[in-house]
């Protein structure tokens, strides 16, 4: 709905004409296509063979403001890319949001180190300066702060308190390509942040995605090397000099690799990411304005020097303003009935997931 490029037309639910027309997403645009279309015609649709990849990493380092980016297959193989490079000690504590996906939890698990709960904002759904603090000790290595949503974390305050500890900082921007906090990029805020380009979400690489972008020449090699098998870059140089077979990895890695034809994608996607961000702030305001005005809802809205990617809208029920007749489940089922997307629960609180029932560090109430 966020992504409807004339516009939303808001129509009262008893209206001969309500509903909405809606485009399906992901939508490729003809030149998405035929970019997809020319590497698989050429046969370069491996890394190694073809050039988009480089290209999108490029572009998408200037378009987020960073130095360096490395194209990855999902967001969960940059978040594991991400973690691994910070290389802590087995047992380390990664403060996380519990209002997000389930990778973002579950690659702190896998990189060895054990996640830590902080609670969220009651207006943002993000996890805050005061909710992060109380959490560090001495164990505490990183913190992955997820912007929910499209609304980005208080990243200069979240920055102060992780600098005046020596503490990470990893952006989870999967959900909040475009965003901004005083003009400044989301994901360029933190040592790295990380993307999620899957068929949901704000720009999609054919199905699947991501991407880390960093200013730090060193985490950007390390990234590098563990999403290409451990491929160390000074190696693969050397070899290239000469037809003598090299060893190359230099450390333990996965292949991550995003295609060719996927980095096409993406790369004609990322020339029409502000245009689509700001349709969906066109959008969002008109949700805004009609919501804001029904008793029983709370729609929460970003201050005037955050610019909300709108991922997600979100609008919270007043169950004491609701008529007896009326549920949340009812809302949301008269409202898909009238092809309007709505649903509940996204992002709920990820630690209640069987996975995770055995951490210690699972709040003791909701």
């Amino acid at each position: 709905m966020l992504n409807a490029p004339d516009g939303l037309k808001i129509l009262s639910l008893d209206s001969d004409e309500a509903g909405l027309d809606l485009p399906s997403w992901p939508s490729y645009d003809h030149d998405e296509v035929a970019a997809a279309t020319d590497a698989l015609k050429r046969g370069c649709v491996n890394y190694w063979t073809g050039d988009q990849g480089r290209e999108f990493e490029r572009e998408f380092s200037i378009c987020i403001g960073t130095r360096h980016a490395v194209a990855v297959s999902n967001g969960s193989v940059a978040l594991a890319c991400s973690l691994r490079a910070l290389n802590f000690e087995p047992g380390a504590e990664v403060i996380v949001s519990p209002r997000t996906f389930v990778a973002s939890v579950s690659e702190i698990l896998l990189a060895g180190a054990l996640p830590v709960f902080a609670d969220v904002d009651r207006r943002s759904q993000n996890i805050t300066p005061e909710t992060i603090e109380p959490l560090i000790s001495d164990r505490t290595a990183a913190i992955v702060a997820v912007h929910v949503a499209g609304w980005p974390c208080d990243m200069p305050k979240i920055n102060a308190l992780a600098e005046s500890h020596g503490i990470a900082v990893i952006e989870d921007n999967a959900q909040s390509l475009g965003a901004e906090i005083a003009g400044r990029k989301a994901g360029s805020w933190g040592d790295m942040a990380i993307f999620s380009f899957c068929q949901d979400k704000i720009i999609s690489t054919g199905g699947e995605g991501g991407a880390v972008a960093t200013d730090n020449e060193e985490y950007w090699q390390r990234c590098w090397s563990f999403k290409d098998n451990g491929k160390c870059m000074d190696a693969i140089e050397a070899a290239a000099a000469g037809p003598v077979f090299k060893w190359v990895h230099n450390s333990i890695g996965t292949n991550g690799r995003l295609t060719e034809f996927q980095a096409a994608i993406g790369r004609c996607q990322l020339a029409k990411l502000d245009e689509w961000v700001e349709q969906r702030n066109r959008n969002a305001r008109v949700l805004v304005d009609c919501l804001s005005a029904i008793d029983a809802l709370r729609v929460p809205v970003p201050p005037d020097d955050v610019r909300h990617a709108y991922y997600k809208f979100y609008a919270f029920i007043r169950l004491d303003a609701l008529r007896k007749s009326w549920s949340r489940d009812r809302i949301v089922k008269e409202l898909v009935a009238q092809n309007i997307p709505c649903g509940s629960g996204v992002c709920p609180e990820v630690y209640l997931e069987k996975a995770f029932s055995s951490l210690l560090s699972r709040p003791s109430d909701r």
